[in-house]
């Protein structure tokens, strides 16, 4: 009789794929389009009607800036929480040369950068060189993300993997948080104007 293996736990599969610097299948990249874009005002000037008893259009709301745009990486399979996701794969900076790197990027770029302790020396994973990589795409939701972000030692040298903080369905977009700072992406500008009589 022949015995089943079971599945690798997710620190041995985390250290395969980081090993061989390649990404795990079950992902997709998709463009943020237009089409969430007017769906999602679709949804808030319904809510408005709902609440306030009119449309956006009659509200005064203005300058509303979308949390997300761009691209983003979708499951395309079940994943179960505690399960490795995708590694950020990038340059590892030490941080006291992060400073000669950054005045070289745009703004835009600057995102990449992901900042952390290992070992008692600050680090950096610098991912903004398009390297075909997921986990750089990997989008920032600070109230309901799906994955967080683990430090996986192999071979004596860190690496950034997501992992799973919940059960994440097909279709689902897989999110962490970015941290503290304060992302332009996550202000909602909301200028209100309300006459009440």
């Amino acid at each position: 009789m022949k015995l089943r293996r079971g599945k690798a736990s997710p620190k041995k599969e985390a250290a395969d794929f980081t090993a061989t610097g390649k990404d795990k299948d079950g992902f997709d990249v998709k463009y943020i389009s237009s089409d969430k874009v007017t769906f999602i005002k679709n949804i808030e000037n319904e809510y408005t009607k709902l609440v306030l008893g009119v449309g956006l259009e009659n509200t005064g709301l203005t300058d509303f800036v979308l949390s997300r745009s761009g691209r983003g990486v979708f499951s395309c399979v079940h994943f179960n929480k505690g399960d490795f996701l995708v590694e950020y794969r990038g340059q590892l900076i030490n941080i006291l040369f992060v400073c000669d790197h950054i005045p070289v990027y745009h703004d835009a770029l600057k995102v990449f950068m992901f900042e952390f302790c290992f070992n008692g020396k600050l680090l950096c994973v610098d991912a903004a060189r398009e390297d075909g990589s997921l986990g750089r795409l990997v989008n920032d939701d600070h109230i309901n993300p799906n994955s967080n972000m683990k430090i996986i030692t192999v071979k004596g040298k860190p690496h950034l993997c997501l992992i799973a903080t919940r059960s994440i369905n097909p279709g689902e977009e897989i999110t962490y948080n970015y941290g503290d700072s304060e992302w332009p992406w996550r202000s909602k500008v909301l200028k209100m104007t309300l006459h009440c009589y």
